[in-house]
């Protein structure tokens, strides 16, 4: 079996236990912001995407009858009320409207919601983008980005040790 078709084995066996448990899943959107107008800046506003398991660097997302996609985690926000502007730096202010858009979507307040996220191909090109590293026929996963040797684990452990944590997660968390 090539790594493509291990690595979709792999994700379809994870959605079904991920599935099967019920595991808390997090919200995917897109985010949008819309050209401004002269000097008039828009608010940038959500477009929710689908229900996604965060796994590390990866979410995972399943539909009913579909084949599980897989992305590269990007930005995450949580939707809260806006509050009285700080003024207190630039990507503060970024960040607070990055919020405030997603409570603007319909967000419940607090829920977690994910965005700027890539879509990794499971097709011949698999192991060029983002946190998936082909190396001599196997896959791996670059948790921290830089895709080093030292960085990279199995994917398949690495899948597995994700939906463990997410379908069992250790008291208290």
């Amino acid at each position: 079996m090539d790594a493509a078709a291990s690595a979709r084995a792999a994700i379809a066996s994870a959605a079904e236990r991920l599935s099967a448990v019920g595991a808390r899943t997090e919200s995917l959107a897109e985010l949008r912001t819309p050209r401004a107008i002269g000097p008039l800046r828009r608010a940038p506003r959500f477009v929710p995407v689908a229900q996604v398991w965060r796994l590390g660097v990866l979410l995972l997302e399943s539909a009913p009858g579909d084949a599980a996609c897989l992305f590269a985690t990007g930005s995450v926000t949580r939707a809260l009320d806006p509050r009285h502007p700080n003024f207190t730096s630039v990507s503060g202010e970024e960040r607070r409207e990055v919020r405030e858009a997603a409570r603007r979507a319909g967000f419940a307040a607090g829920e977690t919601v994910d965005y700027d996220a890539r879509p990794l191909p499971l097709d011949d090109t698999l192991g060029t983008v983002g946190p998936l590293v082909l190396r001599d026929g196997a896959l791996f996963v670059s948790w921290n980005g830089t895709r080093s040797p030292e960085s990279l684990t199995p994917f398949a452990g690495y899948l597995a040790e994700r939906v463990e944590l997410l379908a069992d997660p250790p008291a208290g968390a």
